[in-house]
C-alpha cells in the first residue's frame, strides 16, 4: 500500500487525541487536522531511521504538541 506510512501516523494521531478526548466541537475540521498533521509529522521525518529512533515516542510528542496548539485556539 502506497500511503501505508501516512495512513498509520493519521491512525495514530486520531487514537492520541481520542485519549485524549479532543474535540472542537465540529468532527470534519477536526478530521482534516489530523490528517493535516499526520502529513506534517511525514514531511518533518521523511529521513527518519525508524531503526534507531522510537516512532511511537516521536509521534506522541508530536500529537500531543499539535493539540495544546489546538485547545489553545478553541478555548
Amino acid at each position: 500500500m502506497e500511503n501505508l506510512k501516512l495512513l498509520q501516523a493519521v491512525s495514530d494521531i486520531s487514537y492520541i487525541a481520542g485519549n485524549e478526548h479532543h474535540y472542537t466541537g465540529n468532527s470534519r475540521f477536526d478530521i482534516a487536522e489530523y490528517i493535516s498533521w499526520a502529513t506534517e509529522f511525514e514531511i518533518i521525518n521523511r529521513d527518519t531511521d525508524w531503526t534507531s529512533e522510537d516512532y511511537m515516542l516521536l509521534i506522541e510528542e508530536f500529537a500531543h504538541i499539535k493539540l495544546k496548539e489546538s485547545a489553545t485556539l478553541f478555548s
